[in-house]
């Protein structure tokens, strides 16, 4: 027997995931520090939040923002100008009035170390067009907050962040137009609420999720080789996967799969399925459907890999257990869906030996030519 431990490492986004425009500092002077840091927050220097108890917690949080604007002020400030440095004690800010503009950057403060989720997806305009933005998600806020570094006339300064996990970069320019003149404003912290726009966001900072009935998985090549052959075969594989699991769906164990030669030449009448191909080598094959068929897709290839595309290693009797270390809580069903659908088409197909040889060759002549891989992880136990 040969069990597979299959680890589908896929995002399941919850319905009320939010999205927001995060600027790194007055005119992203802070974004080389935040993706150092792997942590965003307010353009305040020396705030110095204790969040032990959390924000509410922390009796001093106005006099902290009031010093924090001082300072801020102070420092973008120059020569005779400049003036004194302000009182670094928190107890001369407490009767200070309030200036123009606070609630505003009490609401950002607020956002980020009370109001925003842990699962939150922030993304983080480069201050340059030509440069990579950040799509990062955010961690649990924690008892303290990230220390940044300020560099230039803040050197000496930390910023207090909040820290995110999972993050791409991404190029300003494939960024949704709104995003992008959203970037050019002033604003510090703005939530996109638009649902096209934020389902092109999670598009473009996950390789692999679920989205309420929308599943997607990618193939990555690695290698620069790119030929029609090979698009050939990978297509053909998410034409044959797509449709064994229609069939398998119908007929069960009963069901007649279609092996990779005669997938290539197969209509599939299946008007949710949906493949993306960016050409360019290293690139992607992306599939999109409203059923886990993208995610099988990713399982077989994986597991065809796992064994270097050795069609005996499916001899015996094959076990596939699946598991989402993606997001565990909440994809049981999904991952056990998955499991059942990749073992019986396995399993079937390798019963037609001849064909099912011949498929293994040509998905092992097209890994060899462009290093196909997918997000997906892989343990063999024989």
């Amino acid at each position: 027997m040969t069990r597979f431990r299959v680890d589908l490492n896929t995002k399941i986004i919850p319905n009320d995931a939010r999205v927001f425009l995060a600027r790194a500092g007055k005119q992203g002077h802070m974004f080389q520090q935040v993706l150092e840091h792997r942590a965003i927050g307010p353009d305040l220097p020396m705030l110095d939040l204790d969040l032990r108890n959390g924000l509410d917690g922390d009796p001093n949080v106005e006099a902290k923002i009031k010093r924090a604007r001082a300072f801020s002020s102070w420092l973008r400030k120059s020569g005779e100008a400049q003036g004194d440095r302000p009182s670094q004690s928190v107890n001369d800010y407490h009767d200070a009035n309030k200036r123009s503009g606070h609630a505003q950057i009490d609401g950002i403060v607020r956002s980020y170390f009370h109001e925003l989720n842990a699962g939150d997806v922030l993304v983080i305009p480069n201050p340059s067009y030509f440069g990579d933005a950040i799509i990062a998600e955010l961690l649990p806020i924690g008892s303290a907050v990230v220390k940044i570094p300020g560099t230039r006339r803040f050197t000496g300064f930390e910023f207090d962040g909040r820290r995110f996990g999972h993050f791409k970069m991404v190029k300003m320019a494939d960024l949704p137009r709104s995003v992008i003149e959203l970037a050019k404003a002033p604003t510090g912290l703005a939530e996109i609420s638009n649902s096209v726009v934020k389902r092109r966001i999670f598009e473009l900072g996950y390789d692999d999720f679920v989205l309420d009935d929308k599943f997607v998985s990618r193939i990555f090549t690695t290698k620069r080789d790119f030929t029609p052959f090979d698009g050939n075969v990978l297509n053909a594989l998410v034409t044959m996967v797509a449709e064994n699991v229609d069939r398998l769906e119908t007929d069960g164990r009963e069901a007649e799969l279609l092996g990779l030669v005669q997938a290539a030449f197969e209509q599939l009448e299946h008007d949710d399925l949906q493949v993306k191909i960016d050409i360019n080598s290293p690139g992607f094959l992306a599939v999109f459907d409203r059923s886990v068929v993208p995610l099988v897709i990713g399982s077989t290839l994986a597991i065809l890999a796992s064994v270097g595309f050795d069609a005996t290693a499916f001899a015996q009797d094959t076990v596939v257990e699946v598991s989402n270390s993606g997001s565990a809580e909440v994809a049981d069903v999904c991952s056990q869906e998955v499991s059942r659908l990749t073992e019986n088409m396995l399993t079937l197909l390798s019963t037609a030996e001849e064909d099912f040889q011949r498929t293994c060759n040509l998905l092992r002549e097209a890994h060899d030519n462009t290093g196909a891989r997918t997000n997906v992880t892989v343990e063999v136990e024989r």
